[in-house]
């Protein structure tokens, strides 16, 4: 016999006083099974409930067969008389985004003949993919002022149960049910804008939602998917981002009206940096190339603290065009934390091939990298300051 669920009633049961009908174990965690539930157990694309069985948490509900399996932080014996009790905030939240969906799904199909192909109910955002190109931004924010109209309009959300032969005669947006499916079809109806399967939660009037966010639109498997949230997780949203324009406001001393200004002037400076940086870089390349060059031998090597991957490659080019015959082996440190980096260059006029004493120097740092002919890199490990990169008897 199928357990009783009261997850589909509306509006939703929040606790309920029940008995375990039977508990076990599956991969270490122990479930029960109750004689009713008010818990909804994940599927279609909804997660589970969250709650407690008299004060024992409920960390997952899933379906098995006909049975509803409630895994809990710790047992409870069969026969117990029990007080079972969901996150209402959690499943408030879920029937807001699930509902949203629906709307949406409905609006996008009916008005804009775009099919919706996959659903996922996120901890943080809701997502549809949808057949099509990918929308503009005005486009977006015009499917959702149509979504808050009707959001607005504040309709009923009903749910029926049909036999599945009685189907065919009902507008019904979807008819595929889940494989193995017996017995009577749950439809959930909103007035005037969408009828369709479905197993899951739903806020009882389309207003519940409050209000619905489109956040954005990306290519996906062909389609595109579709990011949005609902009711509560859009004011949290706006929340957070009236605390960040307050810190904002704090820090800089300013409104968000004079951001954009504050921004270009960072800009613009950082830009002015930049560029000084580099002809300091190319001074610094200058000097230490001058001195690289008029060391004695055809291997000529030195350490850069500081220096990075594009310093080193100025500091060798300027030495090999005054010692076109020589091997330049240098290793900077930069990042955070700081990390090694090798360059070893052959000039015209040198060796022909460097990755032997590239591989040398490699092993010394403990870095990962390599090279062939004239050009050796490798970046990771540290190099001791002390040590010189080419030992005298090499």
């Amino acid at each position: 016999m199928a357990d009783r669920r009261l997850c589909h009633e509306m509006p939703p049961v929040e606790r309920v006083e029940t008995r375990v009908l039977q508990a076990g174990e599956q991969d270490g965690r122990p479930w029960v099974r109750l004689e009713e539930t008010p818990f909804y157990p994940e599927g279609g694309g909804q997660p589970a409930d969250r709650g407690a069985i008299d004060g024992i948490a409920v960390l997952d509900v899933r379906v098995h067969g006909a049975e509803v399996l409630h895994f809990v932080e710790r047992p409870l014996p069969a026969g117990r008389a029990v007080v079972a009790e969901i996150d209402l905030v959690r499943r408030t939240d879920h029937s807001q985004q699930h509902t949203a969906q629906h709307a949406l799904t409905a609006l996008l199909l009916e008005r804009h003949g775009r099919r919706t192909t996959a659903f996922h109910l996120g901890e943080s955002y809701t997502a549809i993919e949808i057949a099509g190109d990918v929308p503009s931004e005005a486009t977006l924010r015009e499917w959702e002022a149509e979504l808050n109209a009707e959001v607005r309009r504040d309709p009923p959300v009903r749910a029926r149960w049909v036999e599945p032969e009685a189907l065919a005669e009902l507008p019904v947006r979807s008819r595929g049910l889940p494989d193995g499916h017996t017995g009577p079809v749950r439809l959930v109806e909103i007035e005037g804008l969408d009828l369709n399967t479905c197993g899951g939660t739903h806020v009882a009037r389309l207003g519940e939602l409050q209000l619905v966010h489109l956040l954005d639109a990306a290519p996906a498997r062909g389609g595109v998917r579709l990011r949005f949230l609902a009711g509560g997780r859009v004011f949290r949203r706006l929340h957070g981002m009236l605390a960040l324009e307050a810190e904002l406001k704090a820090r800089l001393g300013t409104g968000p009206e004079e951001l954009g200004v504050v921004l270009d002037k960072w800009q613009a400076e950082r830009q002015r940096l930049a560029r000084r940086v580099r002809e300091l870089e190319v001074e610094q390349a200058e000097r230490v190339a001058a001195e690289l060059a008029a060391q004695p031998g055809p291997r000529l090597g030195r350490f850069l603290p500081g220096a990075g991957p594009e310093l080193l490659k100025a500091v060798a080019g300027a030495v090999l065009e005054r010692r076109p015959e020589a091997v330049v082996a240098l290793v900077g440190e930069d990042g955070e934390p700081p990390q090694a980096c090798l360059l070893v260059q052959a000039g015209p006029a040198g060796p022909p091939d460097v990755s032997a004493i590239g591989a040398r120097l490699r092993e010394r740092l403990g870095a990962r990298g390599g090279g062939r002919g004239r050009n050796f890199q490798a970046r990771g490990g540290r190099w001791p300051a002390a040590d010189p990169v080419f030992p005298t008897e090499e």
